[in-house]
């Protein structure tokens, strides 16, 4: 990746990450705002466990990398040396606080397949593997940065001069983690699916792969922008899909626990609505109501004992 060596070109190009980065900060806090009722009830009262701190730091690790991402497009005249340091600092914790949200994706995919040692051994040697070669690449990606002073004082923020281009490897890895999970949820859903049209049951599913679509193709947008556009871009989209990604990942476990407390719903003569919760949005779709079944009772049972975020009893899986 190289930079432009035309000032006025830079200068736009970095007016248009800014722009990227206000909204990320943006969409940050008013998500966080939206869903904050919810959180207090299903996760701040429940008792502490490693789920719930994996939750917590992977919910608020963003509002600390994603205010020095944006200082470094928003601070007039600032150095270069200060530039480097908030990068590493947004960098590390981007990192930390994404690994965690995968860490949350694998408790959840782990407890659907009710606890299954296969599933669980595949998950747990390709999340340390994944972790592994992501530290190699920060660390190189990190020590190849070099921030200059900008053409005029008069605009804002940082501009950088040299860096790789390696750090798509990680979203490489983010994208095919993920294409993972939406498979392996996919054939559980299409199992217990089939025996069952409990809306319950559909809503932790579909919820889960059509999130977890999204953040494969905002993965997918990263990498084409990390390989082909200008070096000014770097951060195009990046601190937009780490605030998705910590939002997507916590908004799953905390509908699934939503859903998990609401139980089995008995049947009822008319169609139900039942609902996707997305801060205080609601999607209504109308589902036929039925009985439920084994395959109902196994997922209840396995979201509720990811979501209590205490220590899971044995359940059989379907």
């Amino acid at each position: 990746m190289s930079a432009s060596s035309n000032p006025v070109i830079s200068a736009q190009r970095l007016q248009v990450v800014r722009y990227t980065q206000v909204v990320s900060m943006t969409v940050l806090i008013t998500e966080w705002f939206l869903i904050i009722g919810e959180e207090v009830e299903y996760v701040w009262k429940a008792k502490w466990t490693y789920l719930k701190v994996f939750y917590l730091m992977s919910r608020y690790s963003p509002f600390l990398d994603t205010p020095f991402t944006l200082l470094n497009y928003i601070t007039p005249r600032i150095k270069p040396e200060t530039c480097l340091v908030y990068y590493q600092i947004s960098t590390v914790s981007t990192f930390v606080g994404m690994s965690i949200s995968e860490y949350i994706l694998l408790a959840r995919t782990y407890a659907l397949y009710g606890r299954s040692r296969k599933i669980g051994l595949i998950l747990g040697i390709g999340i340390v593997i994944c972790t592994m070669i992501g530290i190699v690449t920060i660390s190189l990606f990190l020590t190849s940065l070099v921030f200059g002073p900008l053409p005029s004082p008069e605009i804002p923020g940082c501009l950088l001069k040299q860096g790789s281009d390696i750090v798509f490897v990680n979203f490489v890895i983010l994208l095919v983690w993920e294409f993972l999970v939406v498979v392996l949820t996919a054939y559980r859903g299409i199992k217990s699916l089939r025996g069952s049209r409990a809306p319950v049951v559909q809503t932790l599913y579909r919820d889960g792969i059509f999130f977890f679509v999204c953040l494969l193709v905002l993965s997918t947008a990263n990498i084409v922008v990390l390989i082909v556009a200008p070096l000014e871009y770097l951060d195009l989209l990046d601190t937009l899909t780490r605030c998705l990604h910590s939002i997507i990942c916590c908004r799953v476990l905390l509908n699934l626990r939503v859903a998990a407390r609401e139980g089995p719903r008995r049947p009822v003569t008319r169609p139900p609505r039942s609902t996707i919760r997305f801060g205080n949005l609601k999607f209504f779709s109308s589902k036929r109501s039925g009985s439920t079944t084994g395959d109902d009772s196994t997922v209840l049972d396995e979201s509720l004992q990811l979501h209590e975020m205490s220590r899971s009893t044995d359940v059989e899986a379907a």
